[in-house]
């Protein structure tokens, strides 16, 4: 009899307990997992930080770092829009935005990330820098060659570069390729010698920027039937799939130069 009277009075106590402590919003959990775009091996240690955007900024509220196997979770506070920030200090930091549902807990993710290391000097990419321009208002692209002007040809050139934290090329960098002609290769080559371009940014920070550049050359020979140019070819083999994917979205974006002129 005395133990049954002691049971009730815990029960008693502990749902008094409960209804004195503070409601709290449901926890969610979200879990990914992390790894290098280059290699896919699992980025180990990585910093994961849970945060949401408030009236003054970026406000943190978790943070965690990746297991053996590039894993990792972190608890939200409650159902709504968040940003899980994956790096250890600017620049280096990439956001990637996820939404969480009443009630619902969302699935693992794998984040396939340009990891960077201290001793990781790879430029970043158009993905990975804020804006994805590259040349300054009024820029004049590389000169048509005389003598392939005159004779109608038509042609591109694809050339791969490093721009630095001031906007100027890195020579040694330098790396044309899937030229039709050696007069147009030469002509972007010296336009690359002497052209600036915009500085790239993550954040406020500047960084250097891998580019490749598509540049096309056509010849127009009646200017009111002007013939649609067809866009270059991504080289099938000799580049990395990185450095492939790197020029294929040139061709579809700021990365396109397109030199015209009359016969």
């Amino acid at each position: 009899m005395i133990s049954c009277r002691l049971s009730v009075l815990a029960a008693a106590v502990l749902a008094a307990g409960a209804c004195a402590l503070p409601r709290t919003l449901p926890a969610q959990v979200i879990a990914g997992r992390v790894t290098d775009d280059r290699t896919m091996q699992p980025a180990i240690d990585y910093v994961v930080r849970l945060v949401q955007m408030s009236d003054t900024g970026l406000v943190a509220l978790a943070e965690t770092t990746t297991d053996p196997k590039g894993q990792f979770t972190v608890v939200a506070p409650s159902a709504g829009r968040y940003v899980l920030s994956f790096g250890r200090a600017a620049p280096r930091l990439h956001r990637v935005p996820v939404e969480i549902e009443a009630g619902a807990v969302p699935a693992p993710k794998e984040f396939a990330l340009p990891i960077q290391r201290e001793s990781d000097t790879r430029p970043y990419v158009d993905v990975d820098v804020d804006s994805a321009g590259l040349f300054p208002k009024g820029v004049v692209g590389p000169a048509f060659p005389s003598e392939q002007r005159l004779a109608g040809a038509r042609g591109s050139v694809f050339a791969m570069f490093v721009v630095d934290t001031t906007g100027h090329l890195e020579k040694n960098s330098v790396r044309l390729f899937a030229g039709t002609h050696a007069d147009f290769v030469h002509s972007v080559e010296q336009w690359l010698a002497v052209g600036t371009f915009r500085v790239s940014h993550v954040g406020r920070v500047p960084v250097r920027r891998q580019v490749c550049l598509a540049v096309a050359f056509q010849v127009d020979t009646n200017p009111r039937e002007a013939r649609p140019l067809a866009k270059p070819s991504v080289p099938p083999a000799g580049l990395a799939n990185a450095s492939r994917a790197l020029c294929s979205r040139a061709v579809e974006g700021a990365g396109m130069i397109t030199v015209s002129a009359q016969r």
